[in-house]
């Protein structure tokens, strides 16, 4: 590509881009990159320097010699981008506390795929679980009202996951395309952006909804209806072990004591009732009754999705949402939203010999023991073929295709954030491994997806 690169710059006194916007991703043979942007136009100029190498002289940048230049990617419409201005921590590149809200503004650079948003006010924070405690720090983003950004329905929370374990930078996103389309109850949208926090680079981020109850997620009357969380972190203020197979739940919404303070029951009583209604679903799961307390719809999509994805967090189980919209039987308890797709697809793991390599597409999926009792309903069992064979004609090749979209999309991002996050890092259970060799990362994870489905094809007997 040197060659033609050259060309390209020597050809004339120079090659002017001009469009709304220009992205223009220079790569360097040294996995270096320059990004330059524009609203006007671009010009590249050339000159020879005094040692007789040709330079490239760059607006905004020193000179680059042309000898380094790998190849060039030229964008009218990429990526947005979001910077973030704390203006009493103005030092701040990452953040460093999940509890300390900081004062913040925001530009977005709509990039061509959204219009430009600025000076908005609002507060940030660090979030995440076992996310947190990586180097890449996850965000959440909170408005005093409901603020509509990068094309989200109006919140006035937003979350922006790091992606720091996935090297493809896109597993989230074409997982919750894939549960959109499989009617996952309450799907998330996502939303690739570079971030820069005080002009700092902090790299690739995905923009999706905050899960909650909120009519951005699930949305169910929160004075009447729940969301839990089953996750071994087991660290929000209301819980319970489940009667019959001691999972971890927890209250993820509504708040029960600012419900307890506007004049309904007490915080503990409410506790009680929800306790009980699903031990009562629990052990009628247990009884092989669970279509009589759980949406059995909810459940084969939710473990479709997971099984597809190679998702084994519902195991442990850990980000596991499932939500009721009113006590007794008078609903049911359904799955979702879906969350969680870190180490999901052809994600690095710990062998039982202590090695590491990429998850097999042939693994089954995890089961806590509810959704096992689940899995083997018979109502279950004969809904979720049926299910697969629609995904299989219906909505396979158009996964396939919006999966190369993205991966297209995201090649210039992903290298660019690999250069800021340039390093394998070990995580103990897992390695994080840099997203600057983009196309050849994603390529093992299409070849990954269309093996994983091979795969469940002859495991269901289905041609």
């Amino acid at each position: 590509m040197n060659k033609i690169i050259i060309t390209v710059l020597l050809g004339a006194a120079t090659l002017t881009a001009v469009a709304d916007n220009n992205n223009i991703y220079i790569y360097r043979n040294d996995r270096n990159i320059h990004h330059l942007r524009s609203k006007d136009k671009i010009e590249f100029l050339h000159s020879v320097g005094h040692d007789g190498n040709v330079y490239a002289e760059l607006p905004g940048m020193e000179r680059l010699d042309v000898a380094k230049i790998d190849s060039c990617t030229m964008r009218t419409v990429d990526i947005p981008v979001l910077k973030f201005r704390f203006p009493d921590y103005p030092e701040a590149t990452m953040l460093w506390d999940k509890d300390l809200y900081l004062n913040t503004e925001l530009d977005i650079e709509g990039n061509g795929m959204m219009e430009d948003q600025t000076g908005l006010t609002l507060k940030v924070k660090g979030r995440g679980n076992t996310t947190w405690g990586w180097y890449k720090k996850p965000m959440r983003l909170k408005f005093d009202k409901k603020t509509a950004i990068c094309g989200f329905k109006k919140a006035k929370n937003y979350v922006l996951l790091a992606n720091f374990l996935d090297n493809s930078l896109i597993r989230t996103s074409v997982a919750m395309w894939l549960a959109n389309k499989l009617n996952v109850p309450c799907a998330n949208h996502t939303m690739p952006c570079h971030v820069y926090v005080n002009d700092s680079y902090a790299g690739v981020y995905t923009m999706t909804e905050k899960v909650g109850i909120n009519g951005s997620s699930v949305d169910i009357d929160e004075n009447t209806g729940i969301l839990l969380e089953l996750s071994l972190e087991y660290d929000e203020p209301y819980k319970f072990k489940s009667q019959n197979y001691s999972l971890p739940v927890m209250v993820k919404d509504p708040d029960f004591d600012e419900l307890a303070e506007s004049g309904g029951m007490s915080a503990a009583d409410r506790l009680k009732m929800w306790q009980d209604d699903f031990n009562a679903a629990e052990t009628l799961a247990a009884q092989g009754k669970g279509e009589q307390a759980f949406d059995i719809d909810s459940y084969v999509n939710y473990m479709l999705l997971y099984e597809i994805t190679g998702n084994n967090e519902m195991g442990f189980p850990k980000s596991v949402y499932i939500h009721k919209a009113s006590p007794g039987e008078g609903s049911k308890w359904i799955f979702g939203p879906a969350w969680d797709f870190d180490v999901a697809f052809n994600i690095i793991h710990q062998n039982s010999d202590g090695s590491f390599s990429e998850a097999l597409p042939t693994h089954g999926v995890y089961f806590n023991n509810l959704t096992r009792a689940l899995f083997i309903t018979p109502a279950f069992k004969q809904r979720y073929l049926e299910r697969f064979k629609e995904f299989l004609t219906t909505i396979y090749p158009e996964y396939l295709k919006y999966f190369d979209e993205q991966a297209a999309l995201m090649e210039p991002a992903a290298r660019e954030n690999g250069v800021r996050w340039p390093d394998t890092e070990f995580l103990g259970f897992s390695y994080a491994i840099t997203s600057y060799d983009a196309k050849e990362n994603t390529a093992r994870m299409r070849d990954w997806i269309v093996q994983r489905v091979e795969y469940m094809k002859t495991k269901y007997g289905v041609e």
